[in-house]
């Protein structure tokens, strides 16, 4: 799979995935760092290697099944084969690494969790054939894998060691193609649909929207699939059940999140931040904020800037602070004790727009920024809860 964390940027995905997002700040690594894959950071979730634990503790008995062997080395057996499909795993998310960044796009990391990995990407494709071909690369890789452990173990004696894990490996990576080129979000299948429809309608969201939809329809059925047939010829239906069931839920959350980032990506370019801004009010830094608040209501400001001896800004008082602190308490409270320094990516251009107006927010969150033309002029201030007001305005929940 690989992904993608904007609004203007999804996942792919093999039970591997990807998410898309302007430019976010560094955040922590949810997981332990492994090195890197061609420049890029893998982590490692902790409950990848409870996974690898349980499932060496309880596979042995399966592989006894198929090969003669003792117990230790059924057990050896059983930690091989799956380091090996992981190992398969991370050639699908390398591939989406090598072309996304032969196309230019940013990857932040990718990584190894418990229903596979996932490419997290920076950068939407700049072409619906970009995003076919850094998602349809993922399941190629996978069925050449497949293919080439599928031609190992015809020479191999049957229910040897070497034609047990060649034979798991041509079945898993077939399995892992088959699964991820379903056509729904955050699967690669998902990505190939977004595409697919984006070339044909010119509107990139519009796919997005159409594959999140899509993706939860496949969550549905898998976890119909749990629940009608959950043994799947496993022997073992509650562990199999239980698997489908995580499997679903984790299609229906992530083709949900590309649903809500559709609708937020249709509204994005009808934003202007000119009609967003709040009249504020310039106020001396030692102002008793009850005669702060009487005065900006006098003239119909809705914002307070607290500014320096200079007449240069100082800090935003955030209207939450205000609403807070009680009204007995405030012509005891200097304005500056509830201001926030202003520092840069809180100044903003009245000409921002589109996703230009969401990247600067996202880079710089915060409740207030002040909006100043070229000029130094100060316009007003833009509140957060406006930007999030007009979006569900439009229709985006």
């Amino acid at each position: 799979m690989t992904k993608s964390d904007d609004a203007r940027a999804p996942t792919l995905g093999s039970v591997s995935e990807q998410r898309p997002a302007p430019q976010p700040p560094a955040r922590p690594s949810a997981g332990i760092p492994a090195g890197r894959i061609f420049g890029v950071p893998l982590v490692v979730s902790p409950l990848w290697i409870v996974l690898v634990v349980i499932g060496t503790l309880a596979a042995p008995d399966v592989i006894r099944k198929y090969v003669s062997v003792g117990t230790g080395a059924s057990y050896l057996v059983t930690l091989v084969l799956i380091l090996l499909l992981y190992a398969a795993v991370l050639a699908h998310e390398a591939s989406h690494v090598v072309v996304a960044r032969a196309f230019g796009l940013r990857v932040r990391r990718v990584v190894l969790q418990l229903l596979g990995a996932s490419t997290e990407l920076l950068d939407e494709a700049q072409t619906p054939g970009r995003e076919f071909l850094v998602a349809a690369v993922g399941p190629l890789t996978s069925v050449f894998l497949a293919g080439v452990a599928a031609a190992i173990g015809a020479h191999l004696a049957d229910h040897s060691v070497g034609w047990l894990i060649a034979s798991w490996m041509a079945t898993t990576n077939g399995l892992v193609a088959a699964f991820n080129l379903l056509p729904g979000m955050p699967l690669d299948g998902g990505r190939l649909l977004r595409a697919l429809l984006w070339h044909v309608t010119g509107d990139r969201m519009r796919g997005l929207l159409v594959a999140g939809w899509v993706g939860r329809v496949i969550a549905g059925l898998t976890a119909l699939a749990a629940i009608v047939d959950p043994r799947f010829g496993t022997g073992d239906g509650s562990w199999a059940a239980f698997y489908l069931l995580v499997v679903a839920g984790f299609i229906w959350l992530n083709a949900s999140l590309s649903i809500a980032q559709a609708r937020v990506g249709a509204v994005i370019p009808g934003l202007s931040l000119s009609q967003l801004v709040r009249p504020a009010l310039t106020v001396e830094a030692q102002l008793p904020l009850a005669e702060a608040v009487r005065r900006a209501r006098a003239i119909g400001a809705r914002a307070l800037v607290v500014v320096d001896g200079r007449d240069r800004w100082a800090g935003i008082v955030s209207e939450a602070a205000v609403q807070a602190m009680p009204v007995d308490r405030q012509p005891w409270v200097s304005v500056s004790d509830l201001a926030r320094p202003v520092e840069a990516g809180l100044v903003l251009s009245p000409g921002l727009t589109g996703a230009d107006l969401m990247t600067a927010v996202q880079e710089t969150p915060a409740t207030e920024y002040l909006v100043a033309g070229s000029d130094g002029a100060l316009q007003g201030v833009l509140a957060r809860t406006d930007l999030i007001a007009a979006l569900r305005a439009a229709g985006v929940r």
